[in-house]
């Protein structure tokens, strides 16, 4: 018995011990700097008005969205584009959702995410003429009628 509550001791120690050698490497993987506001900012290859087409091509708006017309309110899609122009990290940032519309719009983000996910690659940001990642924030406008 006394083995038994040892070895369940030395096996947790060490499950506490693995969340922190595992943070440290994620933590240096994830050390690069990000800028917020660059000399010269990321663009999306063929300027705003590719993007624009783009965004209306790949973004998916629900029908219960449309049926209810649903004011979307502000929407926003948040990503780094890295120095090689990839995007990655994409978060989407709305209005609280209220109930009635809550599986709608939850839809709606997943459709954003995946849309700006599957971006081709940019024009990265720069600072002092070289290539650096950039925190990018995306408004995107629905009209739902």
């Amino acid at each position: 018995m006394k083995r038994f509550v040892f070895a369940v001791l030395w096996l947790s120690s060490l499950v506490c011990l693995l969340p922190s050698i595992c943070s440290e490497v994620i933590a240096q993987s994830r050390s690069e700097k990000v800028y917020t506001v660059p000399e010269l900012q990321p663009e999306f290859p063929g300027g705003k008005v590719a993007l624009s087409l783009y965004l209306a091509e790949n973004i998916k708006v629900p029908g219960v969205l449309v049926r209810k017309n649903y004011n979307t309110g502000q929407v926003a899609a948040k990503f780094i584009v890295d120095e090689l122009g990839y995007v990655h990290d994409v978060r989407v940032v709305t209005k609280p959702l209220d109930k009635k519309a809550r599986k709608g719009m939850e839809d709606f983000m997943a459709s954003i995410i995946t849309a700006v996910e599957k971006m081709p690659r940019w024009e990265p940001g720069e600072v002092g003429g070289k290539r650096v990642s950039v925190f990018y924030t995306l408004p995107i406008e629905v009209n739902v009628h």
